[in-house]
């Protein structure tokens, strides 16, 4: 998307503006949205997913680490032998350090769409696990990281089922077994699809946290459009939601506690009228680009029933699915409600517009630890 635009999104103590129904609606007062301040503490996990090939626009200046509870930067990876693969970009003490000093945790995030060749071969055999897990270890003692987030896209055969166990088991023993111990997490697919071949009920013990991909529901792969992360399923769309997902996880026993759910910055866009229709290209676009399009008279429209918005250009060729305040807010309100354990986000350049992380603002408001009233 080129398209510059502008809306007007405010959050302070008095106000702020959602956008609903292609008008803005004034909240006064609302106890759910409230200017955080400094030092605030979290009462949900928020890990973010820092993009480090994007140092440069985006660096460890930017990040509001009042809002983050953990980062997780993406990505090194395996390849088949049992080796760590680390580009040179990837290494950032800046980063570390000052999450760090903000109280914030930080997660080497291994694999990632595109990245994943090596994780078969290297989880094959006992030898090159055994290599592998030696060297993040390493890594993570050497660089100061405070655990690993496995993003295997993905496990797809039994016998990759079965190595994945392994792997898992042996990987958290060895982080476990460090001074403080390290943290494991995953990125897990949304859906049975790919999670059959996942023994998340053997695997629970060895994960602190599985946080569950909860968007790209539609895009370039589906054969109509539709929203990249809705809350709900409606009008009969098979392709599921944030709540679909939540109750497949916990179907495959997984607790609240570990549990974590997807909010992305970012959508995609649809050369079609509207949803749940042919189209015949699609494109994804951060937040800050679908901010731009309001002021060359893109329409805003929010979906009652699956609690998101999305934008339609004037001439009713092209829409954009995404998320905005007012999605990303009742997302945590449903993480409240479900009592999981907080979400991930995907990612954190993306929500960067006029100066401050608009979403990621909206995500402290929500999860602010509630201070005890003095007596």
């Amino acid at each position: 998307m080129n398209n510059p635009s502008r809306t007007m999104l405010v959050i302070g103590l008095a106000f702020f503006f959602v956008l609903a129904d292609g008008r803005c609606q004034t909240v006064k007062n609302d106890p759910r949205i409230q200017s955080v301040p400094p030092g605030v503490r979290l009462d949900k996990v928020v890990m973010g997913y820092y993009a480090s090939w994007k140092k440069a626009e985006f660096d460890h200046t930017k990040i509001d680490y009042r809002f983050l509870t953990h980062i997780a930067e993406a990505f090194t990876k395996p390849d088949s032998d049992g080796r760590l693969v680390v580009d040179p970009e990837f290494v950032y003490p800046e980063l570390v350090a000052t999450a760090h000093a903000d109280g914030v945790k930080v997660l080497m995030s291994i694999g990632g769409w595109g990245n994943c060749e090596g994780f078969p071969g290297m989880a094959a055999t006992a030898e090159t696990r055994t290599r592998f897990i030696g060297e993040v270890v390493e890594f993570c003692l050497n660089h100061h990281y405070d655990g690993v987030d496995i993003d295997w896209e993905f496990v797809s055969s039994p016998q990759e089922q079965a190595n994945f166990v392994l792997f898992i088991k042996e990987l958290s023993a060895a982080l476990k077994s460090q001074t403080p111990p390290m943290l494991l997490s995953m990125a897990a697919p949304s859906n049975d699809f790919y999670g059959k071949w996942i023994n998340y009920e053997e695997l629970m013990t060895d994960f602190d946290f599985i946080g569950f991909m909860t968007y790209d529901f539609h895009g370039p792969w589906t054969d109509h459009s539709g929203h990249n992360s809705p809350l709900y399923s409606c009008d009969n769309d098979l392709d599921g939601s944030v709540n679909d997902t939540y109750l497949y996880a916990r179907s495959r026993q997984i607790p609240n506690e570990k549990l974590l759910l997807g909010v992305p910055f970012y959508g995609h866009s649809f050369d079609c009228p509207g949803l749940y229709m042919p189209f015949k290209t699609s494109d994804e676009s951060s937040y800050r680009e679908v901010m731009t399009l309001r002021s060359y008279g893109w329409r805003y429209i929010w979906d009652r029933c699956a609690q998101v918005p999305y934008v339609q250009n004037p001439d009713m060729s092209e829409i954009v699915s995404y998320d905005d305040v007012r999605s990303v807010l009742r997302k945590c309100q449903y993480v409240k409600e479900k009592q999981a354990a907080g979400i991930i986000i995907w990612e954190l350049s993306q929500d960067y517009w006029r100066g401050k992380a608009e979403l990621l603002e909206v995500v402290g408001a929500a999860f602010q630890r509630k201070r005890k009233p003095i007596r």
